[in-house]
Order: C-alpha cells, then structure tokens, then sequence
C-alpha cells in the first residue's frame, strides 16, 4: 500500500484504494471507496463527499471511515477499553 503523507486536496477527485493517508487535508473533493484496500489516519475532511461502492459491507466501511482500530484480541474496533471510563456519582443526581 502506497503511503501519503500531511498533504492537502483541494478541489480534487480522489481514489483511496491502494493508499494509506496519514495526516492529511480533503478540503471539497470527490472521494472515490471502491474496495476496502486502504487506510488513513488523522486526516481532515471538509466539504467533501464520499462515493462508496455499494457492494462493500455497511458495517465494515462504517468502521473503515471512522478512523477506528480493530483488535483482534477484544474483537472490538474502537480500543475503548484501554481508557477509564467517565462515572457519574448518582448520589449527587436528583430524581424527580
């Protein structure tokens, strides 16, 4: 897979496939998904629009896009339990 580094699109038409995109910027460009052949990470989207292959599973691309992790030892994408979760002490909540 090919890697692109901290460059900005503008006004482009971009393939993902094939790419690994790693902090970049899509500032109002056509992104083509026609497999699931790529990767990114923190990059920036604005005003751009994606066209994804209908064929491709809903829950994987979903979790392709959200930039999350898969991990094969919890068999969970997001690494959510890495973190403490945020409490709230009930006690302090009123109930009416």
């Amino acid at each position: 897979m090919n890697t692109i580094s901290n460059e900005h699109f503008e006004n482009e038409t971009i393939v993902f496939d094939g790419f690994s995109f790693i902090g970049c910027t899509f500032t109002n460009c056509v992104i083509i998904i026609s497999t699931l052949d790529f990767d990114f990470r923190g990059c920036t989207f604005y005003e751009s629009n994606l066209h994804v292959n209908p064929e491709l599973s809903i829950f994987e691309i979903s979790h392709k896009l959200s930039q999350s992790t898969y991990d094969h030892t919890t068999n969970c994408y997001r690494n959510d339990y890495n973190y403490p979760k945020k409490a709230l002490d009930l006690s302090t909540v009123n109930a009416r």
